[in-house]
Parts: structure tokens; C-alpha cells; sequence
């Protein structure tokens, strides 16, 4: 039953509540949202025909006599009277649809949508001419924006004219905190359900994003007070989770995007070894995301490398510069001190300085190095250097030590005292000097034999070059 607006407030109807006397309705048009998405959505007579447009109910002014609307597929929000508003006609079963069928004379409403739309955007009055083969002779009032007065329709897009309906409702504006603002924009399609459960018309954002507007029946005003301060309460979580699945969505397009055009390189490398793959910051992956022809590596917590390219080839090239290697490098025994350093220092520096992990395996005297291809080839050159530096200076220093021992056996003044090896070398008579050479070290590793025993600390090669 209609209940005009001289009545009580609080007897005042809901929109979308208790369908009106009249033939049953057919459903609308093609696929339409859900029926939370729905909640809120009227149609609005055009001033000068008869045709319904749906819109959004989006808030109501102060006098009561002004709505403010947003038509569907559109982004722009108008104020229009609120005389001009009717309920979306409730639908009709299958079976109601099925027996539906409408006659000669008879006022019927004809659906209409843009191209590329799959639900009806209007409604247009029109009356049954005569029907042909499961087809109707629609006869319109009007021109219209086809400069036809007659159409003809199929079946599924006709319903019986619905007439105009009053609407009647209050309203209600719930302030906004501002730090909530952010979060409450980006879970905005959660309102719905939120007037759902409160019985209302419609909630929604204000357009100056300071208010939460309720619309709807006095009594559902009131029980939305609770919802909505619970609804803030929930808000910041509901953002987060929001967010995450954005993202997801947002990989997930640009991984199907990729499959649809290049190519995939897919490889495993052990847990253990992702940190040297991926590197400082990413910084890895960032450089070969960099690469020609390379999309977008995505690295899994198993290990899994997913490599997306255009070709074939530079799939292929991001890989080999991802793909983590080792290498066994041969050297003394009586390098392995100098490779370490005093405390570990030396060999330390030269993992920074390759990105790489760089192991010593005594059993086998060699120097273990693991990384990316081109870091280990940089460790290798490093390692080498450094011992090949420190040969030189050993050879260099055995002959100003040779030199040394013969000038001053000839009596030639060498100063306040004769040189002094790093390694643990010093001339006959400085005793002293050999002696420092030789802390730590175990029998018979001192003397001219280069100091102490090797990486154990103390003097002699522990020094380094």
C-alpha cells in the first residue's frame, strides 16, 4: 500500500519493499549486478518523455524535494527532482515470464542499452500495435533519439508499464574520521551489504568524502548508527585485505598478459641460494628485469623462477644471468691464510665486494666460490689477484731480504735496523723481529719458513700484503 508523506515518518515505505498492486513484472533486461550492487539504483523519467533511466541515488538535499544521482555508466552526478524518481519494478519468476504475454493495446515498457552493454540502461513506454511471429509492433509516444515512432521488439525485452510511484524516505549523514577516509574509499563496494543489512535504500559516500549518507526509513536510520560504527571499526582491515587482492589481480593480469604474448622460463635453483640470486634489495632481479625484451621475473618461496619474455632467446639470456653457479679454485696451503685474512676480514671483503659466498674446503685446498655467473667470474678475478699479488710481494721481499743479509755481512750501514719480512723473515741477529714473526705458531712453522701457522693469527702471512 502506498503511504502519502502527510502520514507518521516512521510509517514512511522503503524503496525497494512491497511490490505494487498490478500485473506481475518480467525480470529486466540482460545480466544486471547483483542484488547488493543493486540496492540504491532507481529509475529516473526523462522531463520531457516517457522513458526511465537508472541511476544511483547518491543523497538527498535539504529541502526533500532534490536527489542527487549518478546514471549507470556514467561518472558524472546530477541533481534532479525528486518527483522524477521511481523503485526499479520488482521482477517477475521464470514461470511468470514464460505466461507473459502482452497484448494488443496494451501499455508495455520496451528496454533499451548502449553497445557493448549487457543490461537494460532505459525504459521506454510504448503500446502493443500487433505481434507477428513471436515479434511486437511497439508504437511510442515519440521520435526519440531514432526519429521512429514504431519498433519492432522481441519478447524478452518488453515488461508491463510499471507507472510512476512515489518515493518517500529520510535521511542520515554518519561524519567520516579523517584518518579512515583513505580506507573507507578503496572498500566502498562493502556498502551495500551494509544497507542491506540495515534496511536501508541506500549508503553512500558523500561527494565531498566527509560524510557517510544513509538513506532510507527513520526506523532503518536508526539501527544503521550501529552498523556504521561498526563498519568503521572493520574498515582498516577490510582496506588491507582489499589492497592484497588488488595487487594479486594486478600480477595476475600482467603474468596473463605476458602468457598471451612471449614466451616463459621456467627454472629451480635450492632454497639456500634465492638470497644470492636475488640479491641486495632485488637488485638482480631488477637488473635483468631491466634486460631488452624481458617482461618480469617472479621469484617463488620454493625456489620456482618464472622468467617472461618476448622471445624466446632473451628468456634465455635473463636466465643464464640469474642462474647461480659455483666454481672450485685451486690454491696452497700457504695461501688459504692470506684468502682468509686476520679474523676473517679478507675474505669477507672479497664476498662484498663479487656478491658472492666464498667457503674454503682445507681437505681439498681449494677456495669454493658460489653466485651468479658474472659475480663468480668477478670472485675469480679477485681471488686471483690477490694471490698472485702476494707472490710478487713474497719474491720481492726474499730478495731485499737476500740483499739485506749481504750488505750488512759486507758492513754496509742499513740505518736503525735491517728490513723486516711481513711473512716472518728477518735478518741473522734480530731475534727480536723473528720472534714476532713467529707468535702463534706452532713448531717449526717460523722462521725463514714465513712466520707462524697460517689464518691462526699472530704475524708472519696472517698480515697480508
Amino acid at each position: 500500500p502506498r503511504i502519502s508523506s502527510d502520514q507518521p515518518q516512521e510509517l514512511r515505505v522503503l524503496m525497494q519493499v512491497m511490490p505494487q498492486p498490478g500485473p506481475p513484472q518480467p525480470p529486466s533486461m540482460g545480466t544486471m549486478p547483483g542484488p547488493d550492487e543493486m540496492r540504491g539504483v532507481v529509475e529516473v523519467q526523462e522531463p520531457n518523455d516517457r522513458a526511465y533511466f537508472r541511476a544511483r541515488l547518491l543523497d538527498i538535499d535539504s529541502s526533500g524535494k532534490k536527489c542527487q544521482v549518478r546514471y549507470l555508466g556514467e561518472d558524472e552526478c546530477v541533481w534532479v527532482a525528486l518527483s522524477r524518481l521511481r523503485p526499479l519494478p520488482p521482477p517477475m519468476t521464470p514461470i511468470e515470464m514464460e505466461r507473459y504475454v502482452p497484448r494488443e493495446g496494451e501499455m508495455v515498457e520496451v528496454s533499451f542499452c548502449e553497445e557493448g552493454q549487457d543490461f537494460a540502461e532505459s525504459w521506454w513506454e510504448g503500446t502493443i500495435q500487433k505481434e507477428k511471429g513471436g515479434f511486437f509492433f511497439v508504437q511510442f509516444p515519440d521520435q526519440g533519439e531514432t526519429g521512429q515512432t514504431q519498433e519492432v521488439v522481441e519478447k524478452d525485452r518488453l515488461r508491463p508499464a510499471y507507472g510512476q510511484h512515489p518515493i518517500l524516505f529520510d535521511k542520515r549523514n554518519f561524519p567520516i574520521p579523517p584518518p579512515l577516509a583513505a580506507d573507507l574509499k578503496a572498500t566502498e563496494s562493502s556498502l551495500p551489504k551494509v544497507a542491506k543489512l540495515a534496511n536501508l535504500i541506500a549508503l553512500n559516500i558523500s561527494t565531498d568524502g566527509r560524510n557517510l549518507v544513509a538513506i532510507g526509513a527513520s526506523q532503518a536510520l536508526e539501527m544503521a548508527g550501529a552498523l556504521v560504527d561498526m563498519h568503521f571499526h572493520k574498515v582498516p582491515h577490510l582496506a588491507k585485505i582489499a589492497k592484497q587482492a588488488q595487487a594479486l589481480q594486478g600480477k595476475m593480469h600482467g603474468v596473463q598478459q605476458t602468457l598471451s604474448s612471449g614466451v616463459v622460463e621456467q627454472f629451480r635453483v635450492d632454497h639456500t641460494q634465492i638470497g644470492i640470486m636475488v640479491g641486495a634489495k632485488g637488485s638482480n632481479i631488477k637488473k635483468v628485469q631491466a634486460m631488452a625484451g624481458v617482461s618480469r621475473v617472479d621469484v617463488r618461496q620454493d625456489g620456482m623462477v618464472n622468467v617472461y619474455a618476448d622471445t624466446r632467446e632473451s628468456a634465455v639470456a635473463a636466465r643464464e644471468k640469474l642462474e647461480v653457479v659455483q666454481d672450485r679454485i685451486p690454491v696452497e696451503a700457504n695461501e688459504i691464510g692470506l684468502i682468509i685474512g686476520k679474523q676473517g676480514q679478507q675474505i669477507r671483503e672479497l664476498e662484498q665486494i663479487s656478491n658472492c659466498r666464498i667457503n674454503v674446503d682445507n681437505a681439498h685446498k681449494e677456495i669454493v666460490v658460489m653466485g651468479l655467473r658474472s659475480s663468480v667470474e668477478k670472485a675469480r678475478a679477485l681471488l686471483t689477484y690477490t694471490i698472485e699479488t702476494y707472490k710478487e710481494q713474497r719474491d720481492q721481499e726474499q730478495q731485499i731480504h737476500s740483499l739485506s743479509q749481504e750488505l750488512f755481512q759486507l758492513g754496509v750501514p742499513l740505518g736503525a735496523q735491517p728490513y723486516e719480512q711481513s711473512y716472518g723473515y728477518a735478518p741473522m741477529g734480530f731475534q727480536g723481529n723473528v720472534n714476532r714473526g713467529r707468535r702463534g705458531g706452532a713448531a717449526g712453522a717460523g722462521g725463514v719458513r714465513g712466520g707462524g701457522v697460517v689464518g691462526r693469527g699472530g704475524g708472519g702471512i696472517l698480515a697480508g700484503p
